[in-house]
């Protein structure tokens, strides 16, 4: 189990560093520490905000997110960075498909903390569906690789 949390926490640092990243590019204004903060708090803005949505994060990545990836990886049967990139892209498709619901269930889109998804994504522009799919693709690399090195 340790291996599983190692691999989810190396695997959420640089999902984590890469949303960093394209937002300062400007590529997209979606944050998921921007969104789990807000879910958890009401609010958008502040250092407390951002710190909720960071620990939220690492806490869901490194734990629940991660052993449904050695799961889904385990019935795949290889663990590999491969496999891995394939189950984060499928992921991340599956992700940006359902942005739309975030309208709709999100109580800080609705209420015009944060700007709506649209389709796909694309309220948050138009890399954003790339962004979110590769982001999860890169979490799904780093996770296989991780644990398959234990």
């Amino acid at each position: 189990m340790s291996a599983v949390l190692w691999a989810g926490f190396a695997a959420t640092v640089l999902t984590a560093c890469w949303y960093a990243l394209v937002r300062t590019l400007g590529w997209t204004s979606y944050s998921p520490l921007a969104q789990l903060g807000c879910i958890a708090l009401r609010q958008v803005r502040g250092a407390i905000s951002e710190t909720v949505g960071t620990v939220l994060f690492l806490v869901l990545g490194s734990t629940l997110v991660a052993a449904i990836y050695a799961a889904l990886l385990g019935r795949m049967g290889e663990v590999s960075w491969a496999s891995g990139a394939v189950l984060g892209v499928i992921h991340g498709v599956l992700f940006v498909a359902a942005l739309p619901l975030v309208g709709t269930i999100d109580a800080c889109v609705r209420d015009g903390l944060l700007p709506p998804p649209q389709r796909w994504g694309l309220g948050w522009g138009w890399p954003t569906p790339m962004v979110v799919a590769v982001g999860h693709a890169l979490y799904g690399a780093v996770f296989g690789a991780v644990l398959a090195a234990f």
